[in-house]
């Protein structure tokens, strides 16, 4: 039955009467009646406690919770017409729409002036008609549950329900997490139900403190809901998502009738705001009701999915989402009738308010209290040191480049269209959004914001999330290079997304700590294992890349790879990516969960940059209307979204002045962007022909290098042209003379002051023109090799053009070997000219020359200052040196030669990825009594650099054992596979090749594969090599880790300790080499930076204790005799307690009497740790442990350290002075 509103409306919609009126069950005027049980009257109220209310409601700020940031079903991102929040007037932080919407003509924010109304009350009674006017089933279901009765107070409606909610909960999962497919994206069920276990308690903290006492009716559906048992986590879902999808409804009515109201708004847009209301709250109570049908093992999953998704969802779900959308559009004409009639008081008034509203449809940021028990701090130098070895690219800079250049307000469209929002909303979903354009259309200012987006929410809450991103350019290799921007991610993800200054994960800390020990880089591998570590600890994480089209894919796809981690994380992943269209690579976004995005539709922010940068300016105004008009007639109907073709016609209009000029200019405009390229290519082209090889060899010098280049380094780098096989220096010109010259093809970075590419799309238009990647590397190649026939090493420095042609010569000409090779063996002729100055330069075979012992003696990595055949492996050199290879020149004595650190032309022919020379050169000492031992380098060369190819063809061929350590560094190949690549370490192993239980007696510190693995802390070699039969107990006699798990132990992975006692590890295990007596001896001893991973180190050691480990063995090997007495030397009071306790005071003394003490001085960090071992040596004693046995543990009670500056520690013990005081 419908509502009378014409007898009642005007006495509704009165404030005052929302507070007095008490309804009765024969209510007149044709009013529906209401059960008196159900009745929400508020009518007991006091107008004191009404007042109070009332300005608690408006001035009570709550702050943002801490806790894990709850989804928001995809449906109602389809609410918001124009924001990401609910449509109501945008706040500064909030980018305004595009297109505003006038107001009504009959209202006008300067007609009016109206004092601000009392608010009213924030609940009235439509909750109490849509609980009597709700359908027979819904009624059967209110009695059932006894909502026909009080409810009681909706204070302790809503604590009672925050408990339900807490009782939801899930627990840690180590195992791989729940995910269910849902339009693009993939659910993390695990994730979702603690988003909204979240959500529904920030909703009702906040509802308790503004609900009145007696509004409790729909508090207690939402508890009878959870009350309703389930077992499986896709009902539990299901339960939580419809309960976190009511309490949302009930929140934001209650705000909006807060609002709007007849004193604020136009009575009309009241009166239909409230039946839209009543709507919802009725068939959200009727949904609530079929919660038994809703809820059910076989139908809980499609529930899921119709709540997430509930546009494409049948009967009430979808009921309820359409609703709710005739109801956004019932609260858009009340907002524009209060915002035309409000005083400025009464918006400022509201702004909590709408604060509240905005904070229900934006998801409250992921907490994980796990996080901070992973990180841990370090010194800033230190931290600097190792953030510069992970990645020395200064992400950064190219963010600021593009911000800077941006204009304000572009790209705001892209945090407000639907695609975006359903990418973002469901925060506990991974998905992929991929923003494709042709070339020119400005993805890359999309793109920024973006990331200011991200950065700016995820800078101004507390949180537990990862962020990171990376700018691919055409500019320079290193900005292509898929190895530099995995660096990049790993370094942006080493510590929560801006989170306090020094802290990293710790775990992430060792292994980067490790691999310098190496001597090495991290690898392809490295990064993805650590990406994947980061990925599964942060409670969400969040990657931009901007441009992947302009990514190197000739070794890695970027694109897979993101894909691939972001399916095998169990923790919710974002991914955005920007790229043009009709890309090979994106191939393997088939059938993932892609949401793509058009970023051609940029309009809007083309009329910005057009305003800006030329409606606005002096020149533009001065010429008369009808230039202007033609102008912008031809930017409104020529751009078709291309930002890059807009600038360029901008700037071409500089050199048009009359209005004739003009109207020739738009006659003459370039279709597309290659013709606007082609206009500057002829340009450029009529020059001189001098200036014209200038022109060119500054293009090829930019298309080309190795590193951005320095204008110092560029401009002495293009004064070098070439002439047949003649390199000639030419006088240097000035950066404007080039700028000139070039026009818009080429620009400097003001800031890094490096020239650049202006845009990807240059690059390929220069490709289009023949300038391709080996043309301008035999370029390049021919001035280095010029540059080095007249080399001077003394007079050398760094940031000149001479030291970059000494650090690159070599990358240059191995880069055009390399595509050489791929023109097939018979069609690869290297020109001859760059054959004959690399001959030249290099001397002969047997016999280097002057200048590259010049060259040689400068590069201190490369070990040999005589033999050319060195750098040649190192470049991978073949195909333009054939007459070398293919005619006798290079002997068997030659290829066995030895250089300072031990590497062998073959070794490094294995990490050039040059497959013929490798052959090659393994034909020539395959006779040879030591071939063995330098194919083994070879080997595990290729393993470091991952040339798979070469790798197979030195196992299955040349028959390399990968048991066989290197002579030099004493590591097997296995052990490096562990390191490098687990697939090749279970390929060898498929290949039967690997002894998993053979000792390593070659001085290596790992004496076995396994006891590698767990010191590399490889969790997946670790596995692979247990599934293969490897003993975790395997009794060693050589290496520095008596066994796998006094390894883990040692680098504290916690998963890999795991592991192995799972796998039978024995903690007691007897130790036969080594520097530890046991495993767990080997946790209590100290390691520099001692404040590092504690919490790991506490884990590890109470999992040896669970696991058995007897604190009271008295030991053999180490240097303490006993776990205790390494405990008690280091200071380590809480876990000796733990022992005591354990194994009690008397056998923990005897054990103590038969240990000893390390022959070396007790180093102290600083103040805390002296008085930590201070505290020790009071709790042994009173434990009853003599001062003789402290002494014989190295513990003196009387005896104070000395200040040291030592790098070890602030404070030292010296032993041997004290045993001199003890004589």
């Amino acid at each position: 039955m419908g509502i009378d509103w014409k007898g009642r409306k005007s006495d509704l919609l009165k404030p005052g009467n929302w507070f007095r009126r008490s309804r009765s069950s024969s209510g007149a005027s044709g009013e529906r009646g209401i059960a008196t049980s159900a009745r929400l009257s508020i009518s007991s109220h006091s107008d004191a406690h009404l007042e109070r209310f009332r300005a608690s409601l408006l001035s009570h700020t709550s702050k943002p919770s801490l806790r894990q940031r709850p989804s928001t079903p995809l449906g109602e991102s389809q609410l918001a017409e124009v924001h990401l929040t609910p449509p109501l007037p945008t706040t500064e932080s909030q980018p305004p729409p595009l297109c505003p919407r006038p107001l009504s003509p009959s209202f006008s924010s300067n007609s009016i002036e109206v004092e601000v109304p009392e608010p009213p009350t924030p609940f009235s009674d439509l909750w109490a008609r849509a609980f009597s006017e709700a359908d027979d089933e819904t009624q059967k279901w209110i009695k059932k549950h006894g909502l026909d009765s009080s409810t009681g107070l909706a204070q302790d409606q809503i604590k009672e329900l925050i408990k339900l909610v807490e009782g939801n909960k899930l627990s840690e999962q180590n195992d791989e997490p729940l995910k269910i497919e849902i339009g693009n994206q993939k659910i993390i069920v695990r994730e979702y139900v603690a988003d909204a276990v979240a959500f529904i308690t920030m909703v009702g903290d906040a509802a308790i403190t503004f609900t009145p006492p007696q509004a409790s009716a729909p508090w207690a559906v939402a508890k009878a809901v959870l009350k309703i048992a389930v077992k499986q986590i896709e009902q539990k879902a299901a339960l939580l998502g419809s309960v976190q999808w009511f309490a949302r409804i009930v929140r934001r009515g209650q705000i909006y009738e807060a609002i709007y109201n007849a004193a604020a708004a136009d009575e009309n847009a009241i009166q239909n705001l409230y039946d839209a209301l009543l709507d919802v709250y009725k068939t959200a109570l009727e949904l609530l009701a079929s919660s038994d049908t809703l809820f059910g093992s076989g139908v809980a999953r499609q529930t899921l999915k119709a709540v997430l998704r509930p546009e494409g969802a049948a009967g009430k779900l979808n009921d309820l989402y359409k609703k709710e959308q005739q109801l956004i559009i019932e609260v858009q004409a009340c907002e524009a009738s209060r915002s035309a009639i409000s005083s400025k008081q009464a918006n400022d008034d509201l702004e909590e308010l709408k604060r509240q509203l905005h904070q229900l449809s934006s998801p409250l940021l992921r907490m994980d209290e796990r996080v901070a028990t992973l990180l841990e701090k370090w010194e800033e130098k230190d931290f600097d040191a190792l953030m510069h070895f992970i990645s020395s690219e200064m992400f950064g800079k190219s963010h600021a480049a593009v911000t800077d250049a941006r204009i304000e307000h572009t790209g705001d469209w892209i945090l407000v269209n639907g695609d975006f929002r359903a990418w973002q909303e469901i925060s506990s979903s991974s998905a992929v959004l991929c923003l494709k354009g042709t070339v020119g259309t400005g993805k890359t200012y999309l793109t920024s914001r973006v990331v200011d987006y991200v950065k700016q929410t995820l800078d101004t809450s507390e949180h537990d999330e990862g962020f990171a991103y990376f700018y691919c350019n055409r500019s320079g290799p290193s900005m292509q290079d898929p190895i530099v921007v995995l660096r990049s991610f790993v370094r942006q993800l080493a510590g929560k997304a801006f989170g306090e200054p020094g802290f990293i994960q710790s775990s992430l800390a060792q292994k980067c700590k490790a691999a310098r020990r190496e001597g090495r880089e991290l690898g392809h591998k490295d990064c993805e294992t650590l990406i994947l570590e980061s990925l599964n600890l942060y409670s969400k994480t969040t990657i931009i890349l901007d441009a992947l089209d302009e990514s190197d894919i000739t070794t890695h796809n970027l694109c897979t790879i993101l894909i691939k981690m972001m399916e095998e994380s169990k923790r919710p992943v974002k991914i955005f990516i920007s790229t043009r269209p009709d890309r090979k690579y994106l191939k393997a976004f088939r059938d993932k969960h892609i949401i793509t995005l058009d970023a051609s539709n940029q309009q809007g922010d083309i009329e910005r940059f057009l305003e800006q940068k030329l409606y606005l300016t002096e020149s533009f105004t001065e010429r008369s209307q009808e230039a202007q008009d033609e102008i912008k007639h031809v930017f409104a109907t020529r751009s078709c979204g291309m930002f890059r073709w807009v600038y360029l016609q901008v700037r071409s209009l500089e050199n048009h002045i009359t209005d004739d000029a003009v109207h020739n200019w738009a006659r003459k405009l370039p279709r597309n962007l290659t013709e606007a390229y082609d206009q500057l290519w002829d340009n450029m082209r009529g020059h001189d022909d001098f200036d014209v090889d200038l022109a060119e060899r500054a293009i090829m010098w930019v298309l080309c290098s190795f590193e951005p280049l320095s204008s110092k380094v560029f401009l002495e780098a293009i004064r070098y042209a070439v002439k047949g096989s003649t390199v000639i220096q030419k006088k240097e010109q000035t950066k404007q003379q080039i700028l000139s010259l070039c026009q818009d093809l080429l620009t400097i970075d003001e800031e890094r002051d490096v020239w650049m590419l202006p845009h990807a799309s240059v690059a390929e238009y220069f490709e289009s023109k023949g300038y391709t990647d080996w043309k301008c590397d035999v370029f390049a190649s021919k001035v280095c090799l010029g540059v080095l026939g007249n080399f001077q090493p003394e007079r050398i420095e760094g940031g000149t053009f001479a030291h970059y042609v000494t650090e690159h010569w070599g990358e240059h000409v191995g880069r055009y070997d390399q595509w050489l090779g791929t023109m097939g063996e018979h069609e690869a002729k290297a020109d001859p000219h760059l054959v004959g100055a690399l001959e030249c330069f290099l001397g002969s075979p047997g016999e280097s020359s002057a200048n590259y012992r010049k060259w040689a003696e400068s590069i201190f990595d490369l070990g040999d200052f005589d033999l050319a055949l060195f750098a040649v492996c190192r470049y991978g050199l073949w195909y333009t040196l054939r007459d070398w290879w293919l005619h006798s020149k290079i002997t068997m004595e030659m290829a066995i030669e030895e250089n300072a650190y031990g590497d062998t032309p073959l070794s490094l022919a294995g990490g050039s990825n040059c497959l013929p020379m490798v052959k090659h050169l393994f034909g020539l000492i395959d006779v040879h009594p030591h071939a063995t031992e330098k194919c083994v380098r070879a080997l595990n060369s290729a393993l470091a650099k991952e040339n798979f190819d070469i790798v197979t063809f030195l196992i299955m061929e040349a028959k390399v054992d990968v048991n066989l350590p290197d002579r030099r560094r004493g590591e097997t190949a296995a052990q490096a596979a562990t390191w490098y690549r687990p697939a090749t370490l279970q390929w060898m192993l498929d290949q039967g090749i690997v002894n998993v239980e053979r000792e390593n007696d070659g001085g290596h510190h790992c004496g076995n594969v396994l006891i590698e693995a767990a010191y590399c802390g490889k969790v997946e070699s670790v596995q692979i090599l247990l599934n293969a039969g490897a003993n975790a107990n395997a009794a060693l006699h050589s290496g520095d880790y008596g066994s796998s798990l006094v390894a883990a132990v040692k680098e504290m992975n916690t998963a890999i300790v795991r592991l192995l006692l799972d796998h039978g590890a024995d903690p007691n295990l007897p130790l036969k080499c080594g520097e530890y007596g046991s495993a767990l001896e080997a946790s209590m001893t100290s390691q520099f930076r001692e404040s590092e991973r504690r919490e790991e180190r506490k884990q590890i050691r109470h999992m040896l204790l669970d696991a058995g480990a007897d604190p009271t063995a008295v030991l053999e090997r180490g240097d303490h005799g006993s776990a205790l007495a390494a405990a008690a030397f280091w200071g380590r009071k809480e876990i000796l307690k733990v022992m005591i306790d354990r194994v009690g005071a008397e056998g923990a003394i005897r054990a103590l009497r038969r240990s000893r003490y390390p022959s070396m001085n007790r180093y102290f960090q600083d103040e805390e740790d002296v008085q930590r071992w201070k505290d020790t040596i009071t709790y042994l004693g009173q434990v009853g442990v003599s001062k003789e046995t402290l002494h014989n543990i190295g513990l003196w009670e009387d005896i104070e350290p000395e200040e040291s500056n030592g790098y070890y520690g602030k404070y030292l013990l010296d032993y041997s002075k004290i045993k001199h005081h003890d004589s």
